[in-house]
């Protein structure tokens, strides 16, 4: 992968330290257990009290929308191997939170898409690219993201991902076959409120958040130009940090993929100096499209210096 020519001489020896420690793999990323077990704990309540009528189901679709999106996170550490050095320790714990929403996912099939995203950001190969287009389709392309993933699995499949693909396969026919008894045994309302409904806007809410966001206006390969592919968001971080769970610092993510995510905005606190010698694409508050910052002219919050 691609790294940038860093110099890191404005950092001390402590700092160094300190930037290898944040963005190294842990032995166990503590913080993304504790949010496992909550995001797990509270969805499997929301659907046993759900079942049991304890509430309306149109109750459950929000909760289980709410705790899908949060453990996107986990599964996204998972990819990234930034959960736990024990590699089946992050995997099983990647692999749970996926079969939370979508029970037929195989971490390690999104995880070779996943890669190339990584690898090709904003180019013809990037999988992602999918998910730009007219405005009006914006929307439909972010709710199918399971489905663009796996159609390019099938399309531009190697021999990594074709027995993953094999594997995806049979956990959505497995998915088929116990959604069809669920069906039958009469909880068709609780699959598609409890379920169905939420997996949809799990992945509209993560399409325009995660996919799309940090690179619009998706025009410079990353290959070209590392840090203008990717966006910052300055401002608001007190709300957009847990909003957007630490992506909106998504530059340092591309940068350093093994980083858990709530160590993103450290990452970048201590990068910061040095990366402002270089060209910026920063999306400043609520703003979508990024004000583009030759190297070198973003000297505060305010986007006078900048050049669109």
């Amino acid at each position: 992968m691609h790294k940038l020519p860093l110099t890191l001489a404005h950092l001390d020896d402590a700092q160094r330290k300190e930037l290898k420690r944040l963005t190294s793999r842990p032995v166990i990323s503590w913080p993304t257990v504790v949010q496992w077990v909550v995001v797990v704990g509270i969805t499997l309540a929301n659907y046993t009290m759900a079942v049991m009528a304890l509430y309306p189901l149109w109750v459950g679709t929000i909760i289980n929308t709410v705790m899908g999106y949060m453990g996107f996170s986990i599964l996204h550490d998972a990819i990234h191997r930034s959960i736990s050095k024990n590699v089946k320790v992050n995997d099983w714990l990647g692999q749970s939170a996926a079969f939370l929403g979508s029970p037929y996912v195989n971490l390690k099939l999104f995880r070779w898409g996943h890669s190339l995203h990584h690898r090709f950001t904003n180019s013809e190969k990037d999988p992602d690219m999918v998910f730009k287009g007219p405005v009006w389709s914006l929307p439909l392309r972010w709710m199918l993201i399971d489905l663009a993933y796996f159609r390019h699995a099938i399309r531009h499949g190697d021999k990594v991902s074709t027995p993953e693909l094999r594997k995806t396969l049979y956990m959505a026919m497995l998915t088929v076959c116990l959604f069809a008894l669920l069906i039958y045994w009469g909880y068709g309302w609780h699959i598609f409120w409890l379920w169905f409904v939420p997996s949809r806007l799990i992945f509209l809410l993560l399409g325009y958040s995660f996919f799309w966001l940090p690179h619009v206006p998706h025009d410079t390969v990353q290959a070209d130009n590392f840090t203008r592919a990717t966006a910052i968001r300055a401002g608001w971080e007190w709300l957009m940090s847990p909003l957007f769970q630490w992506q909106n610092y998504h530059l340092i993510h591309h940068m350093y993929p093994s980083t858990p995510f709530y160590n993103n905005r450290r990452v970048w606190q201590l990068l910061e100096p040095e990366l402002r010698q270089y060209d910026l694409a920063v999306q400043h508050n609520f703003a979508i499209q990024p004000t583009i910052y030759p190297a070198g002219t973003w000297q505060s919050e305010e986007p006078t210096a900048a050049v669109s």
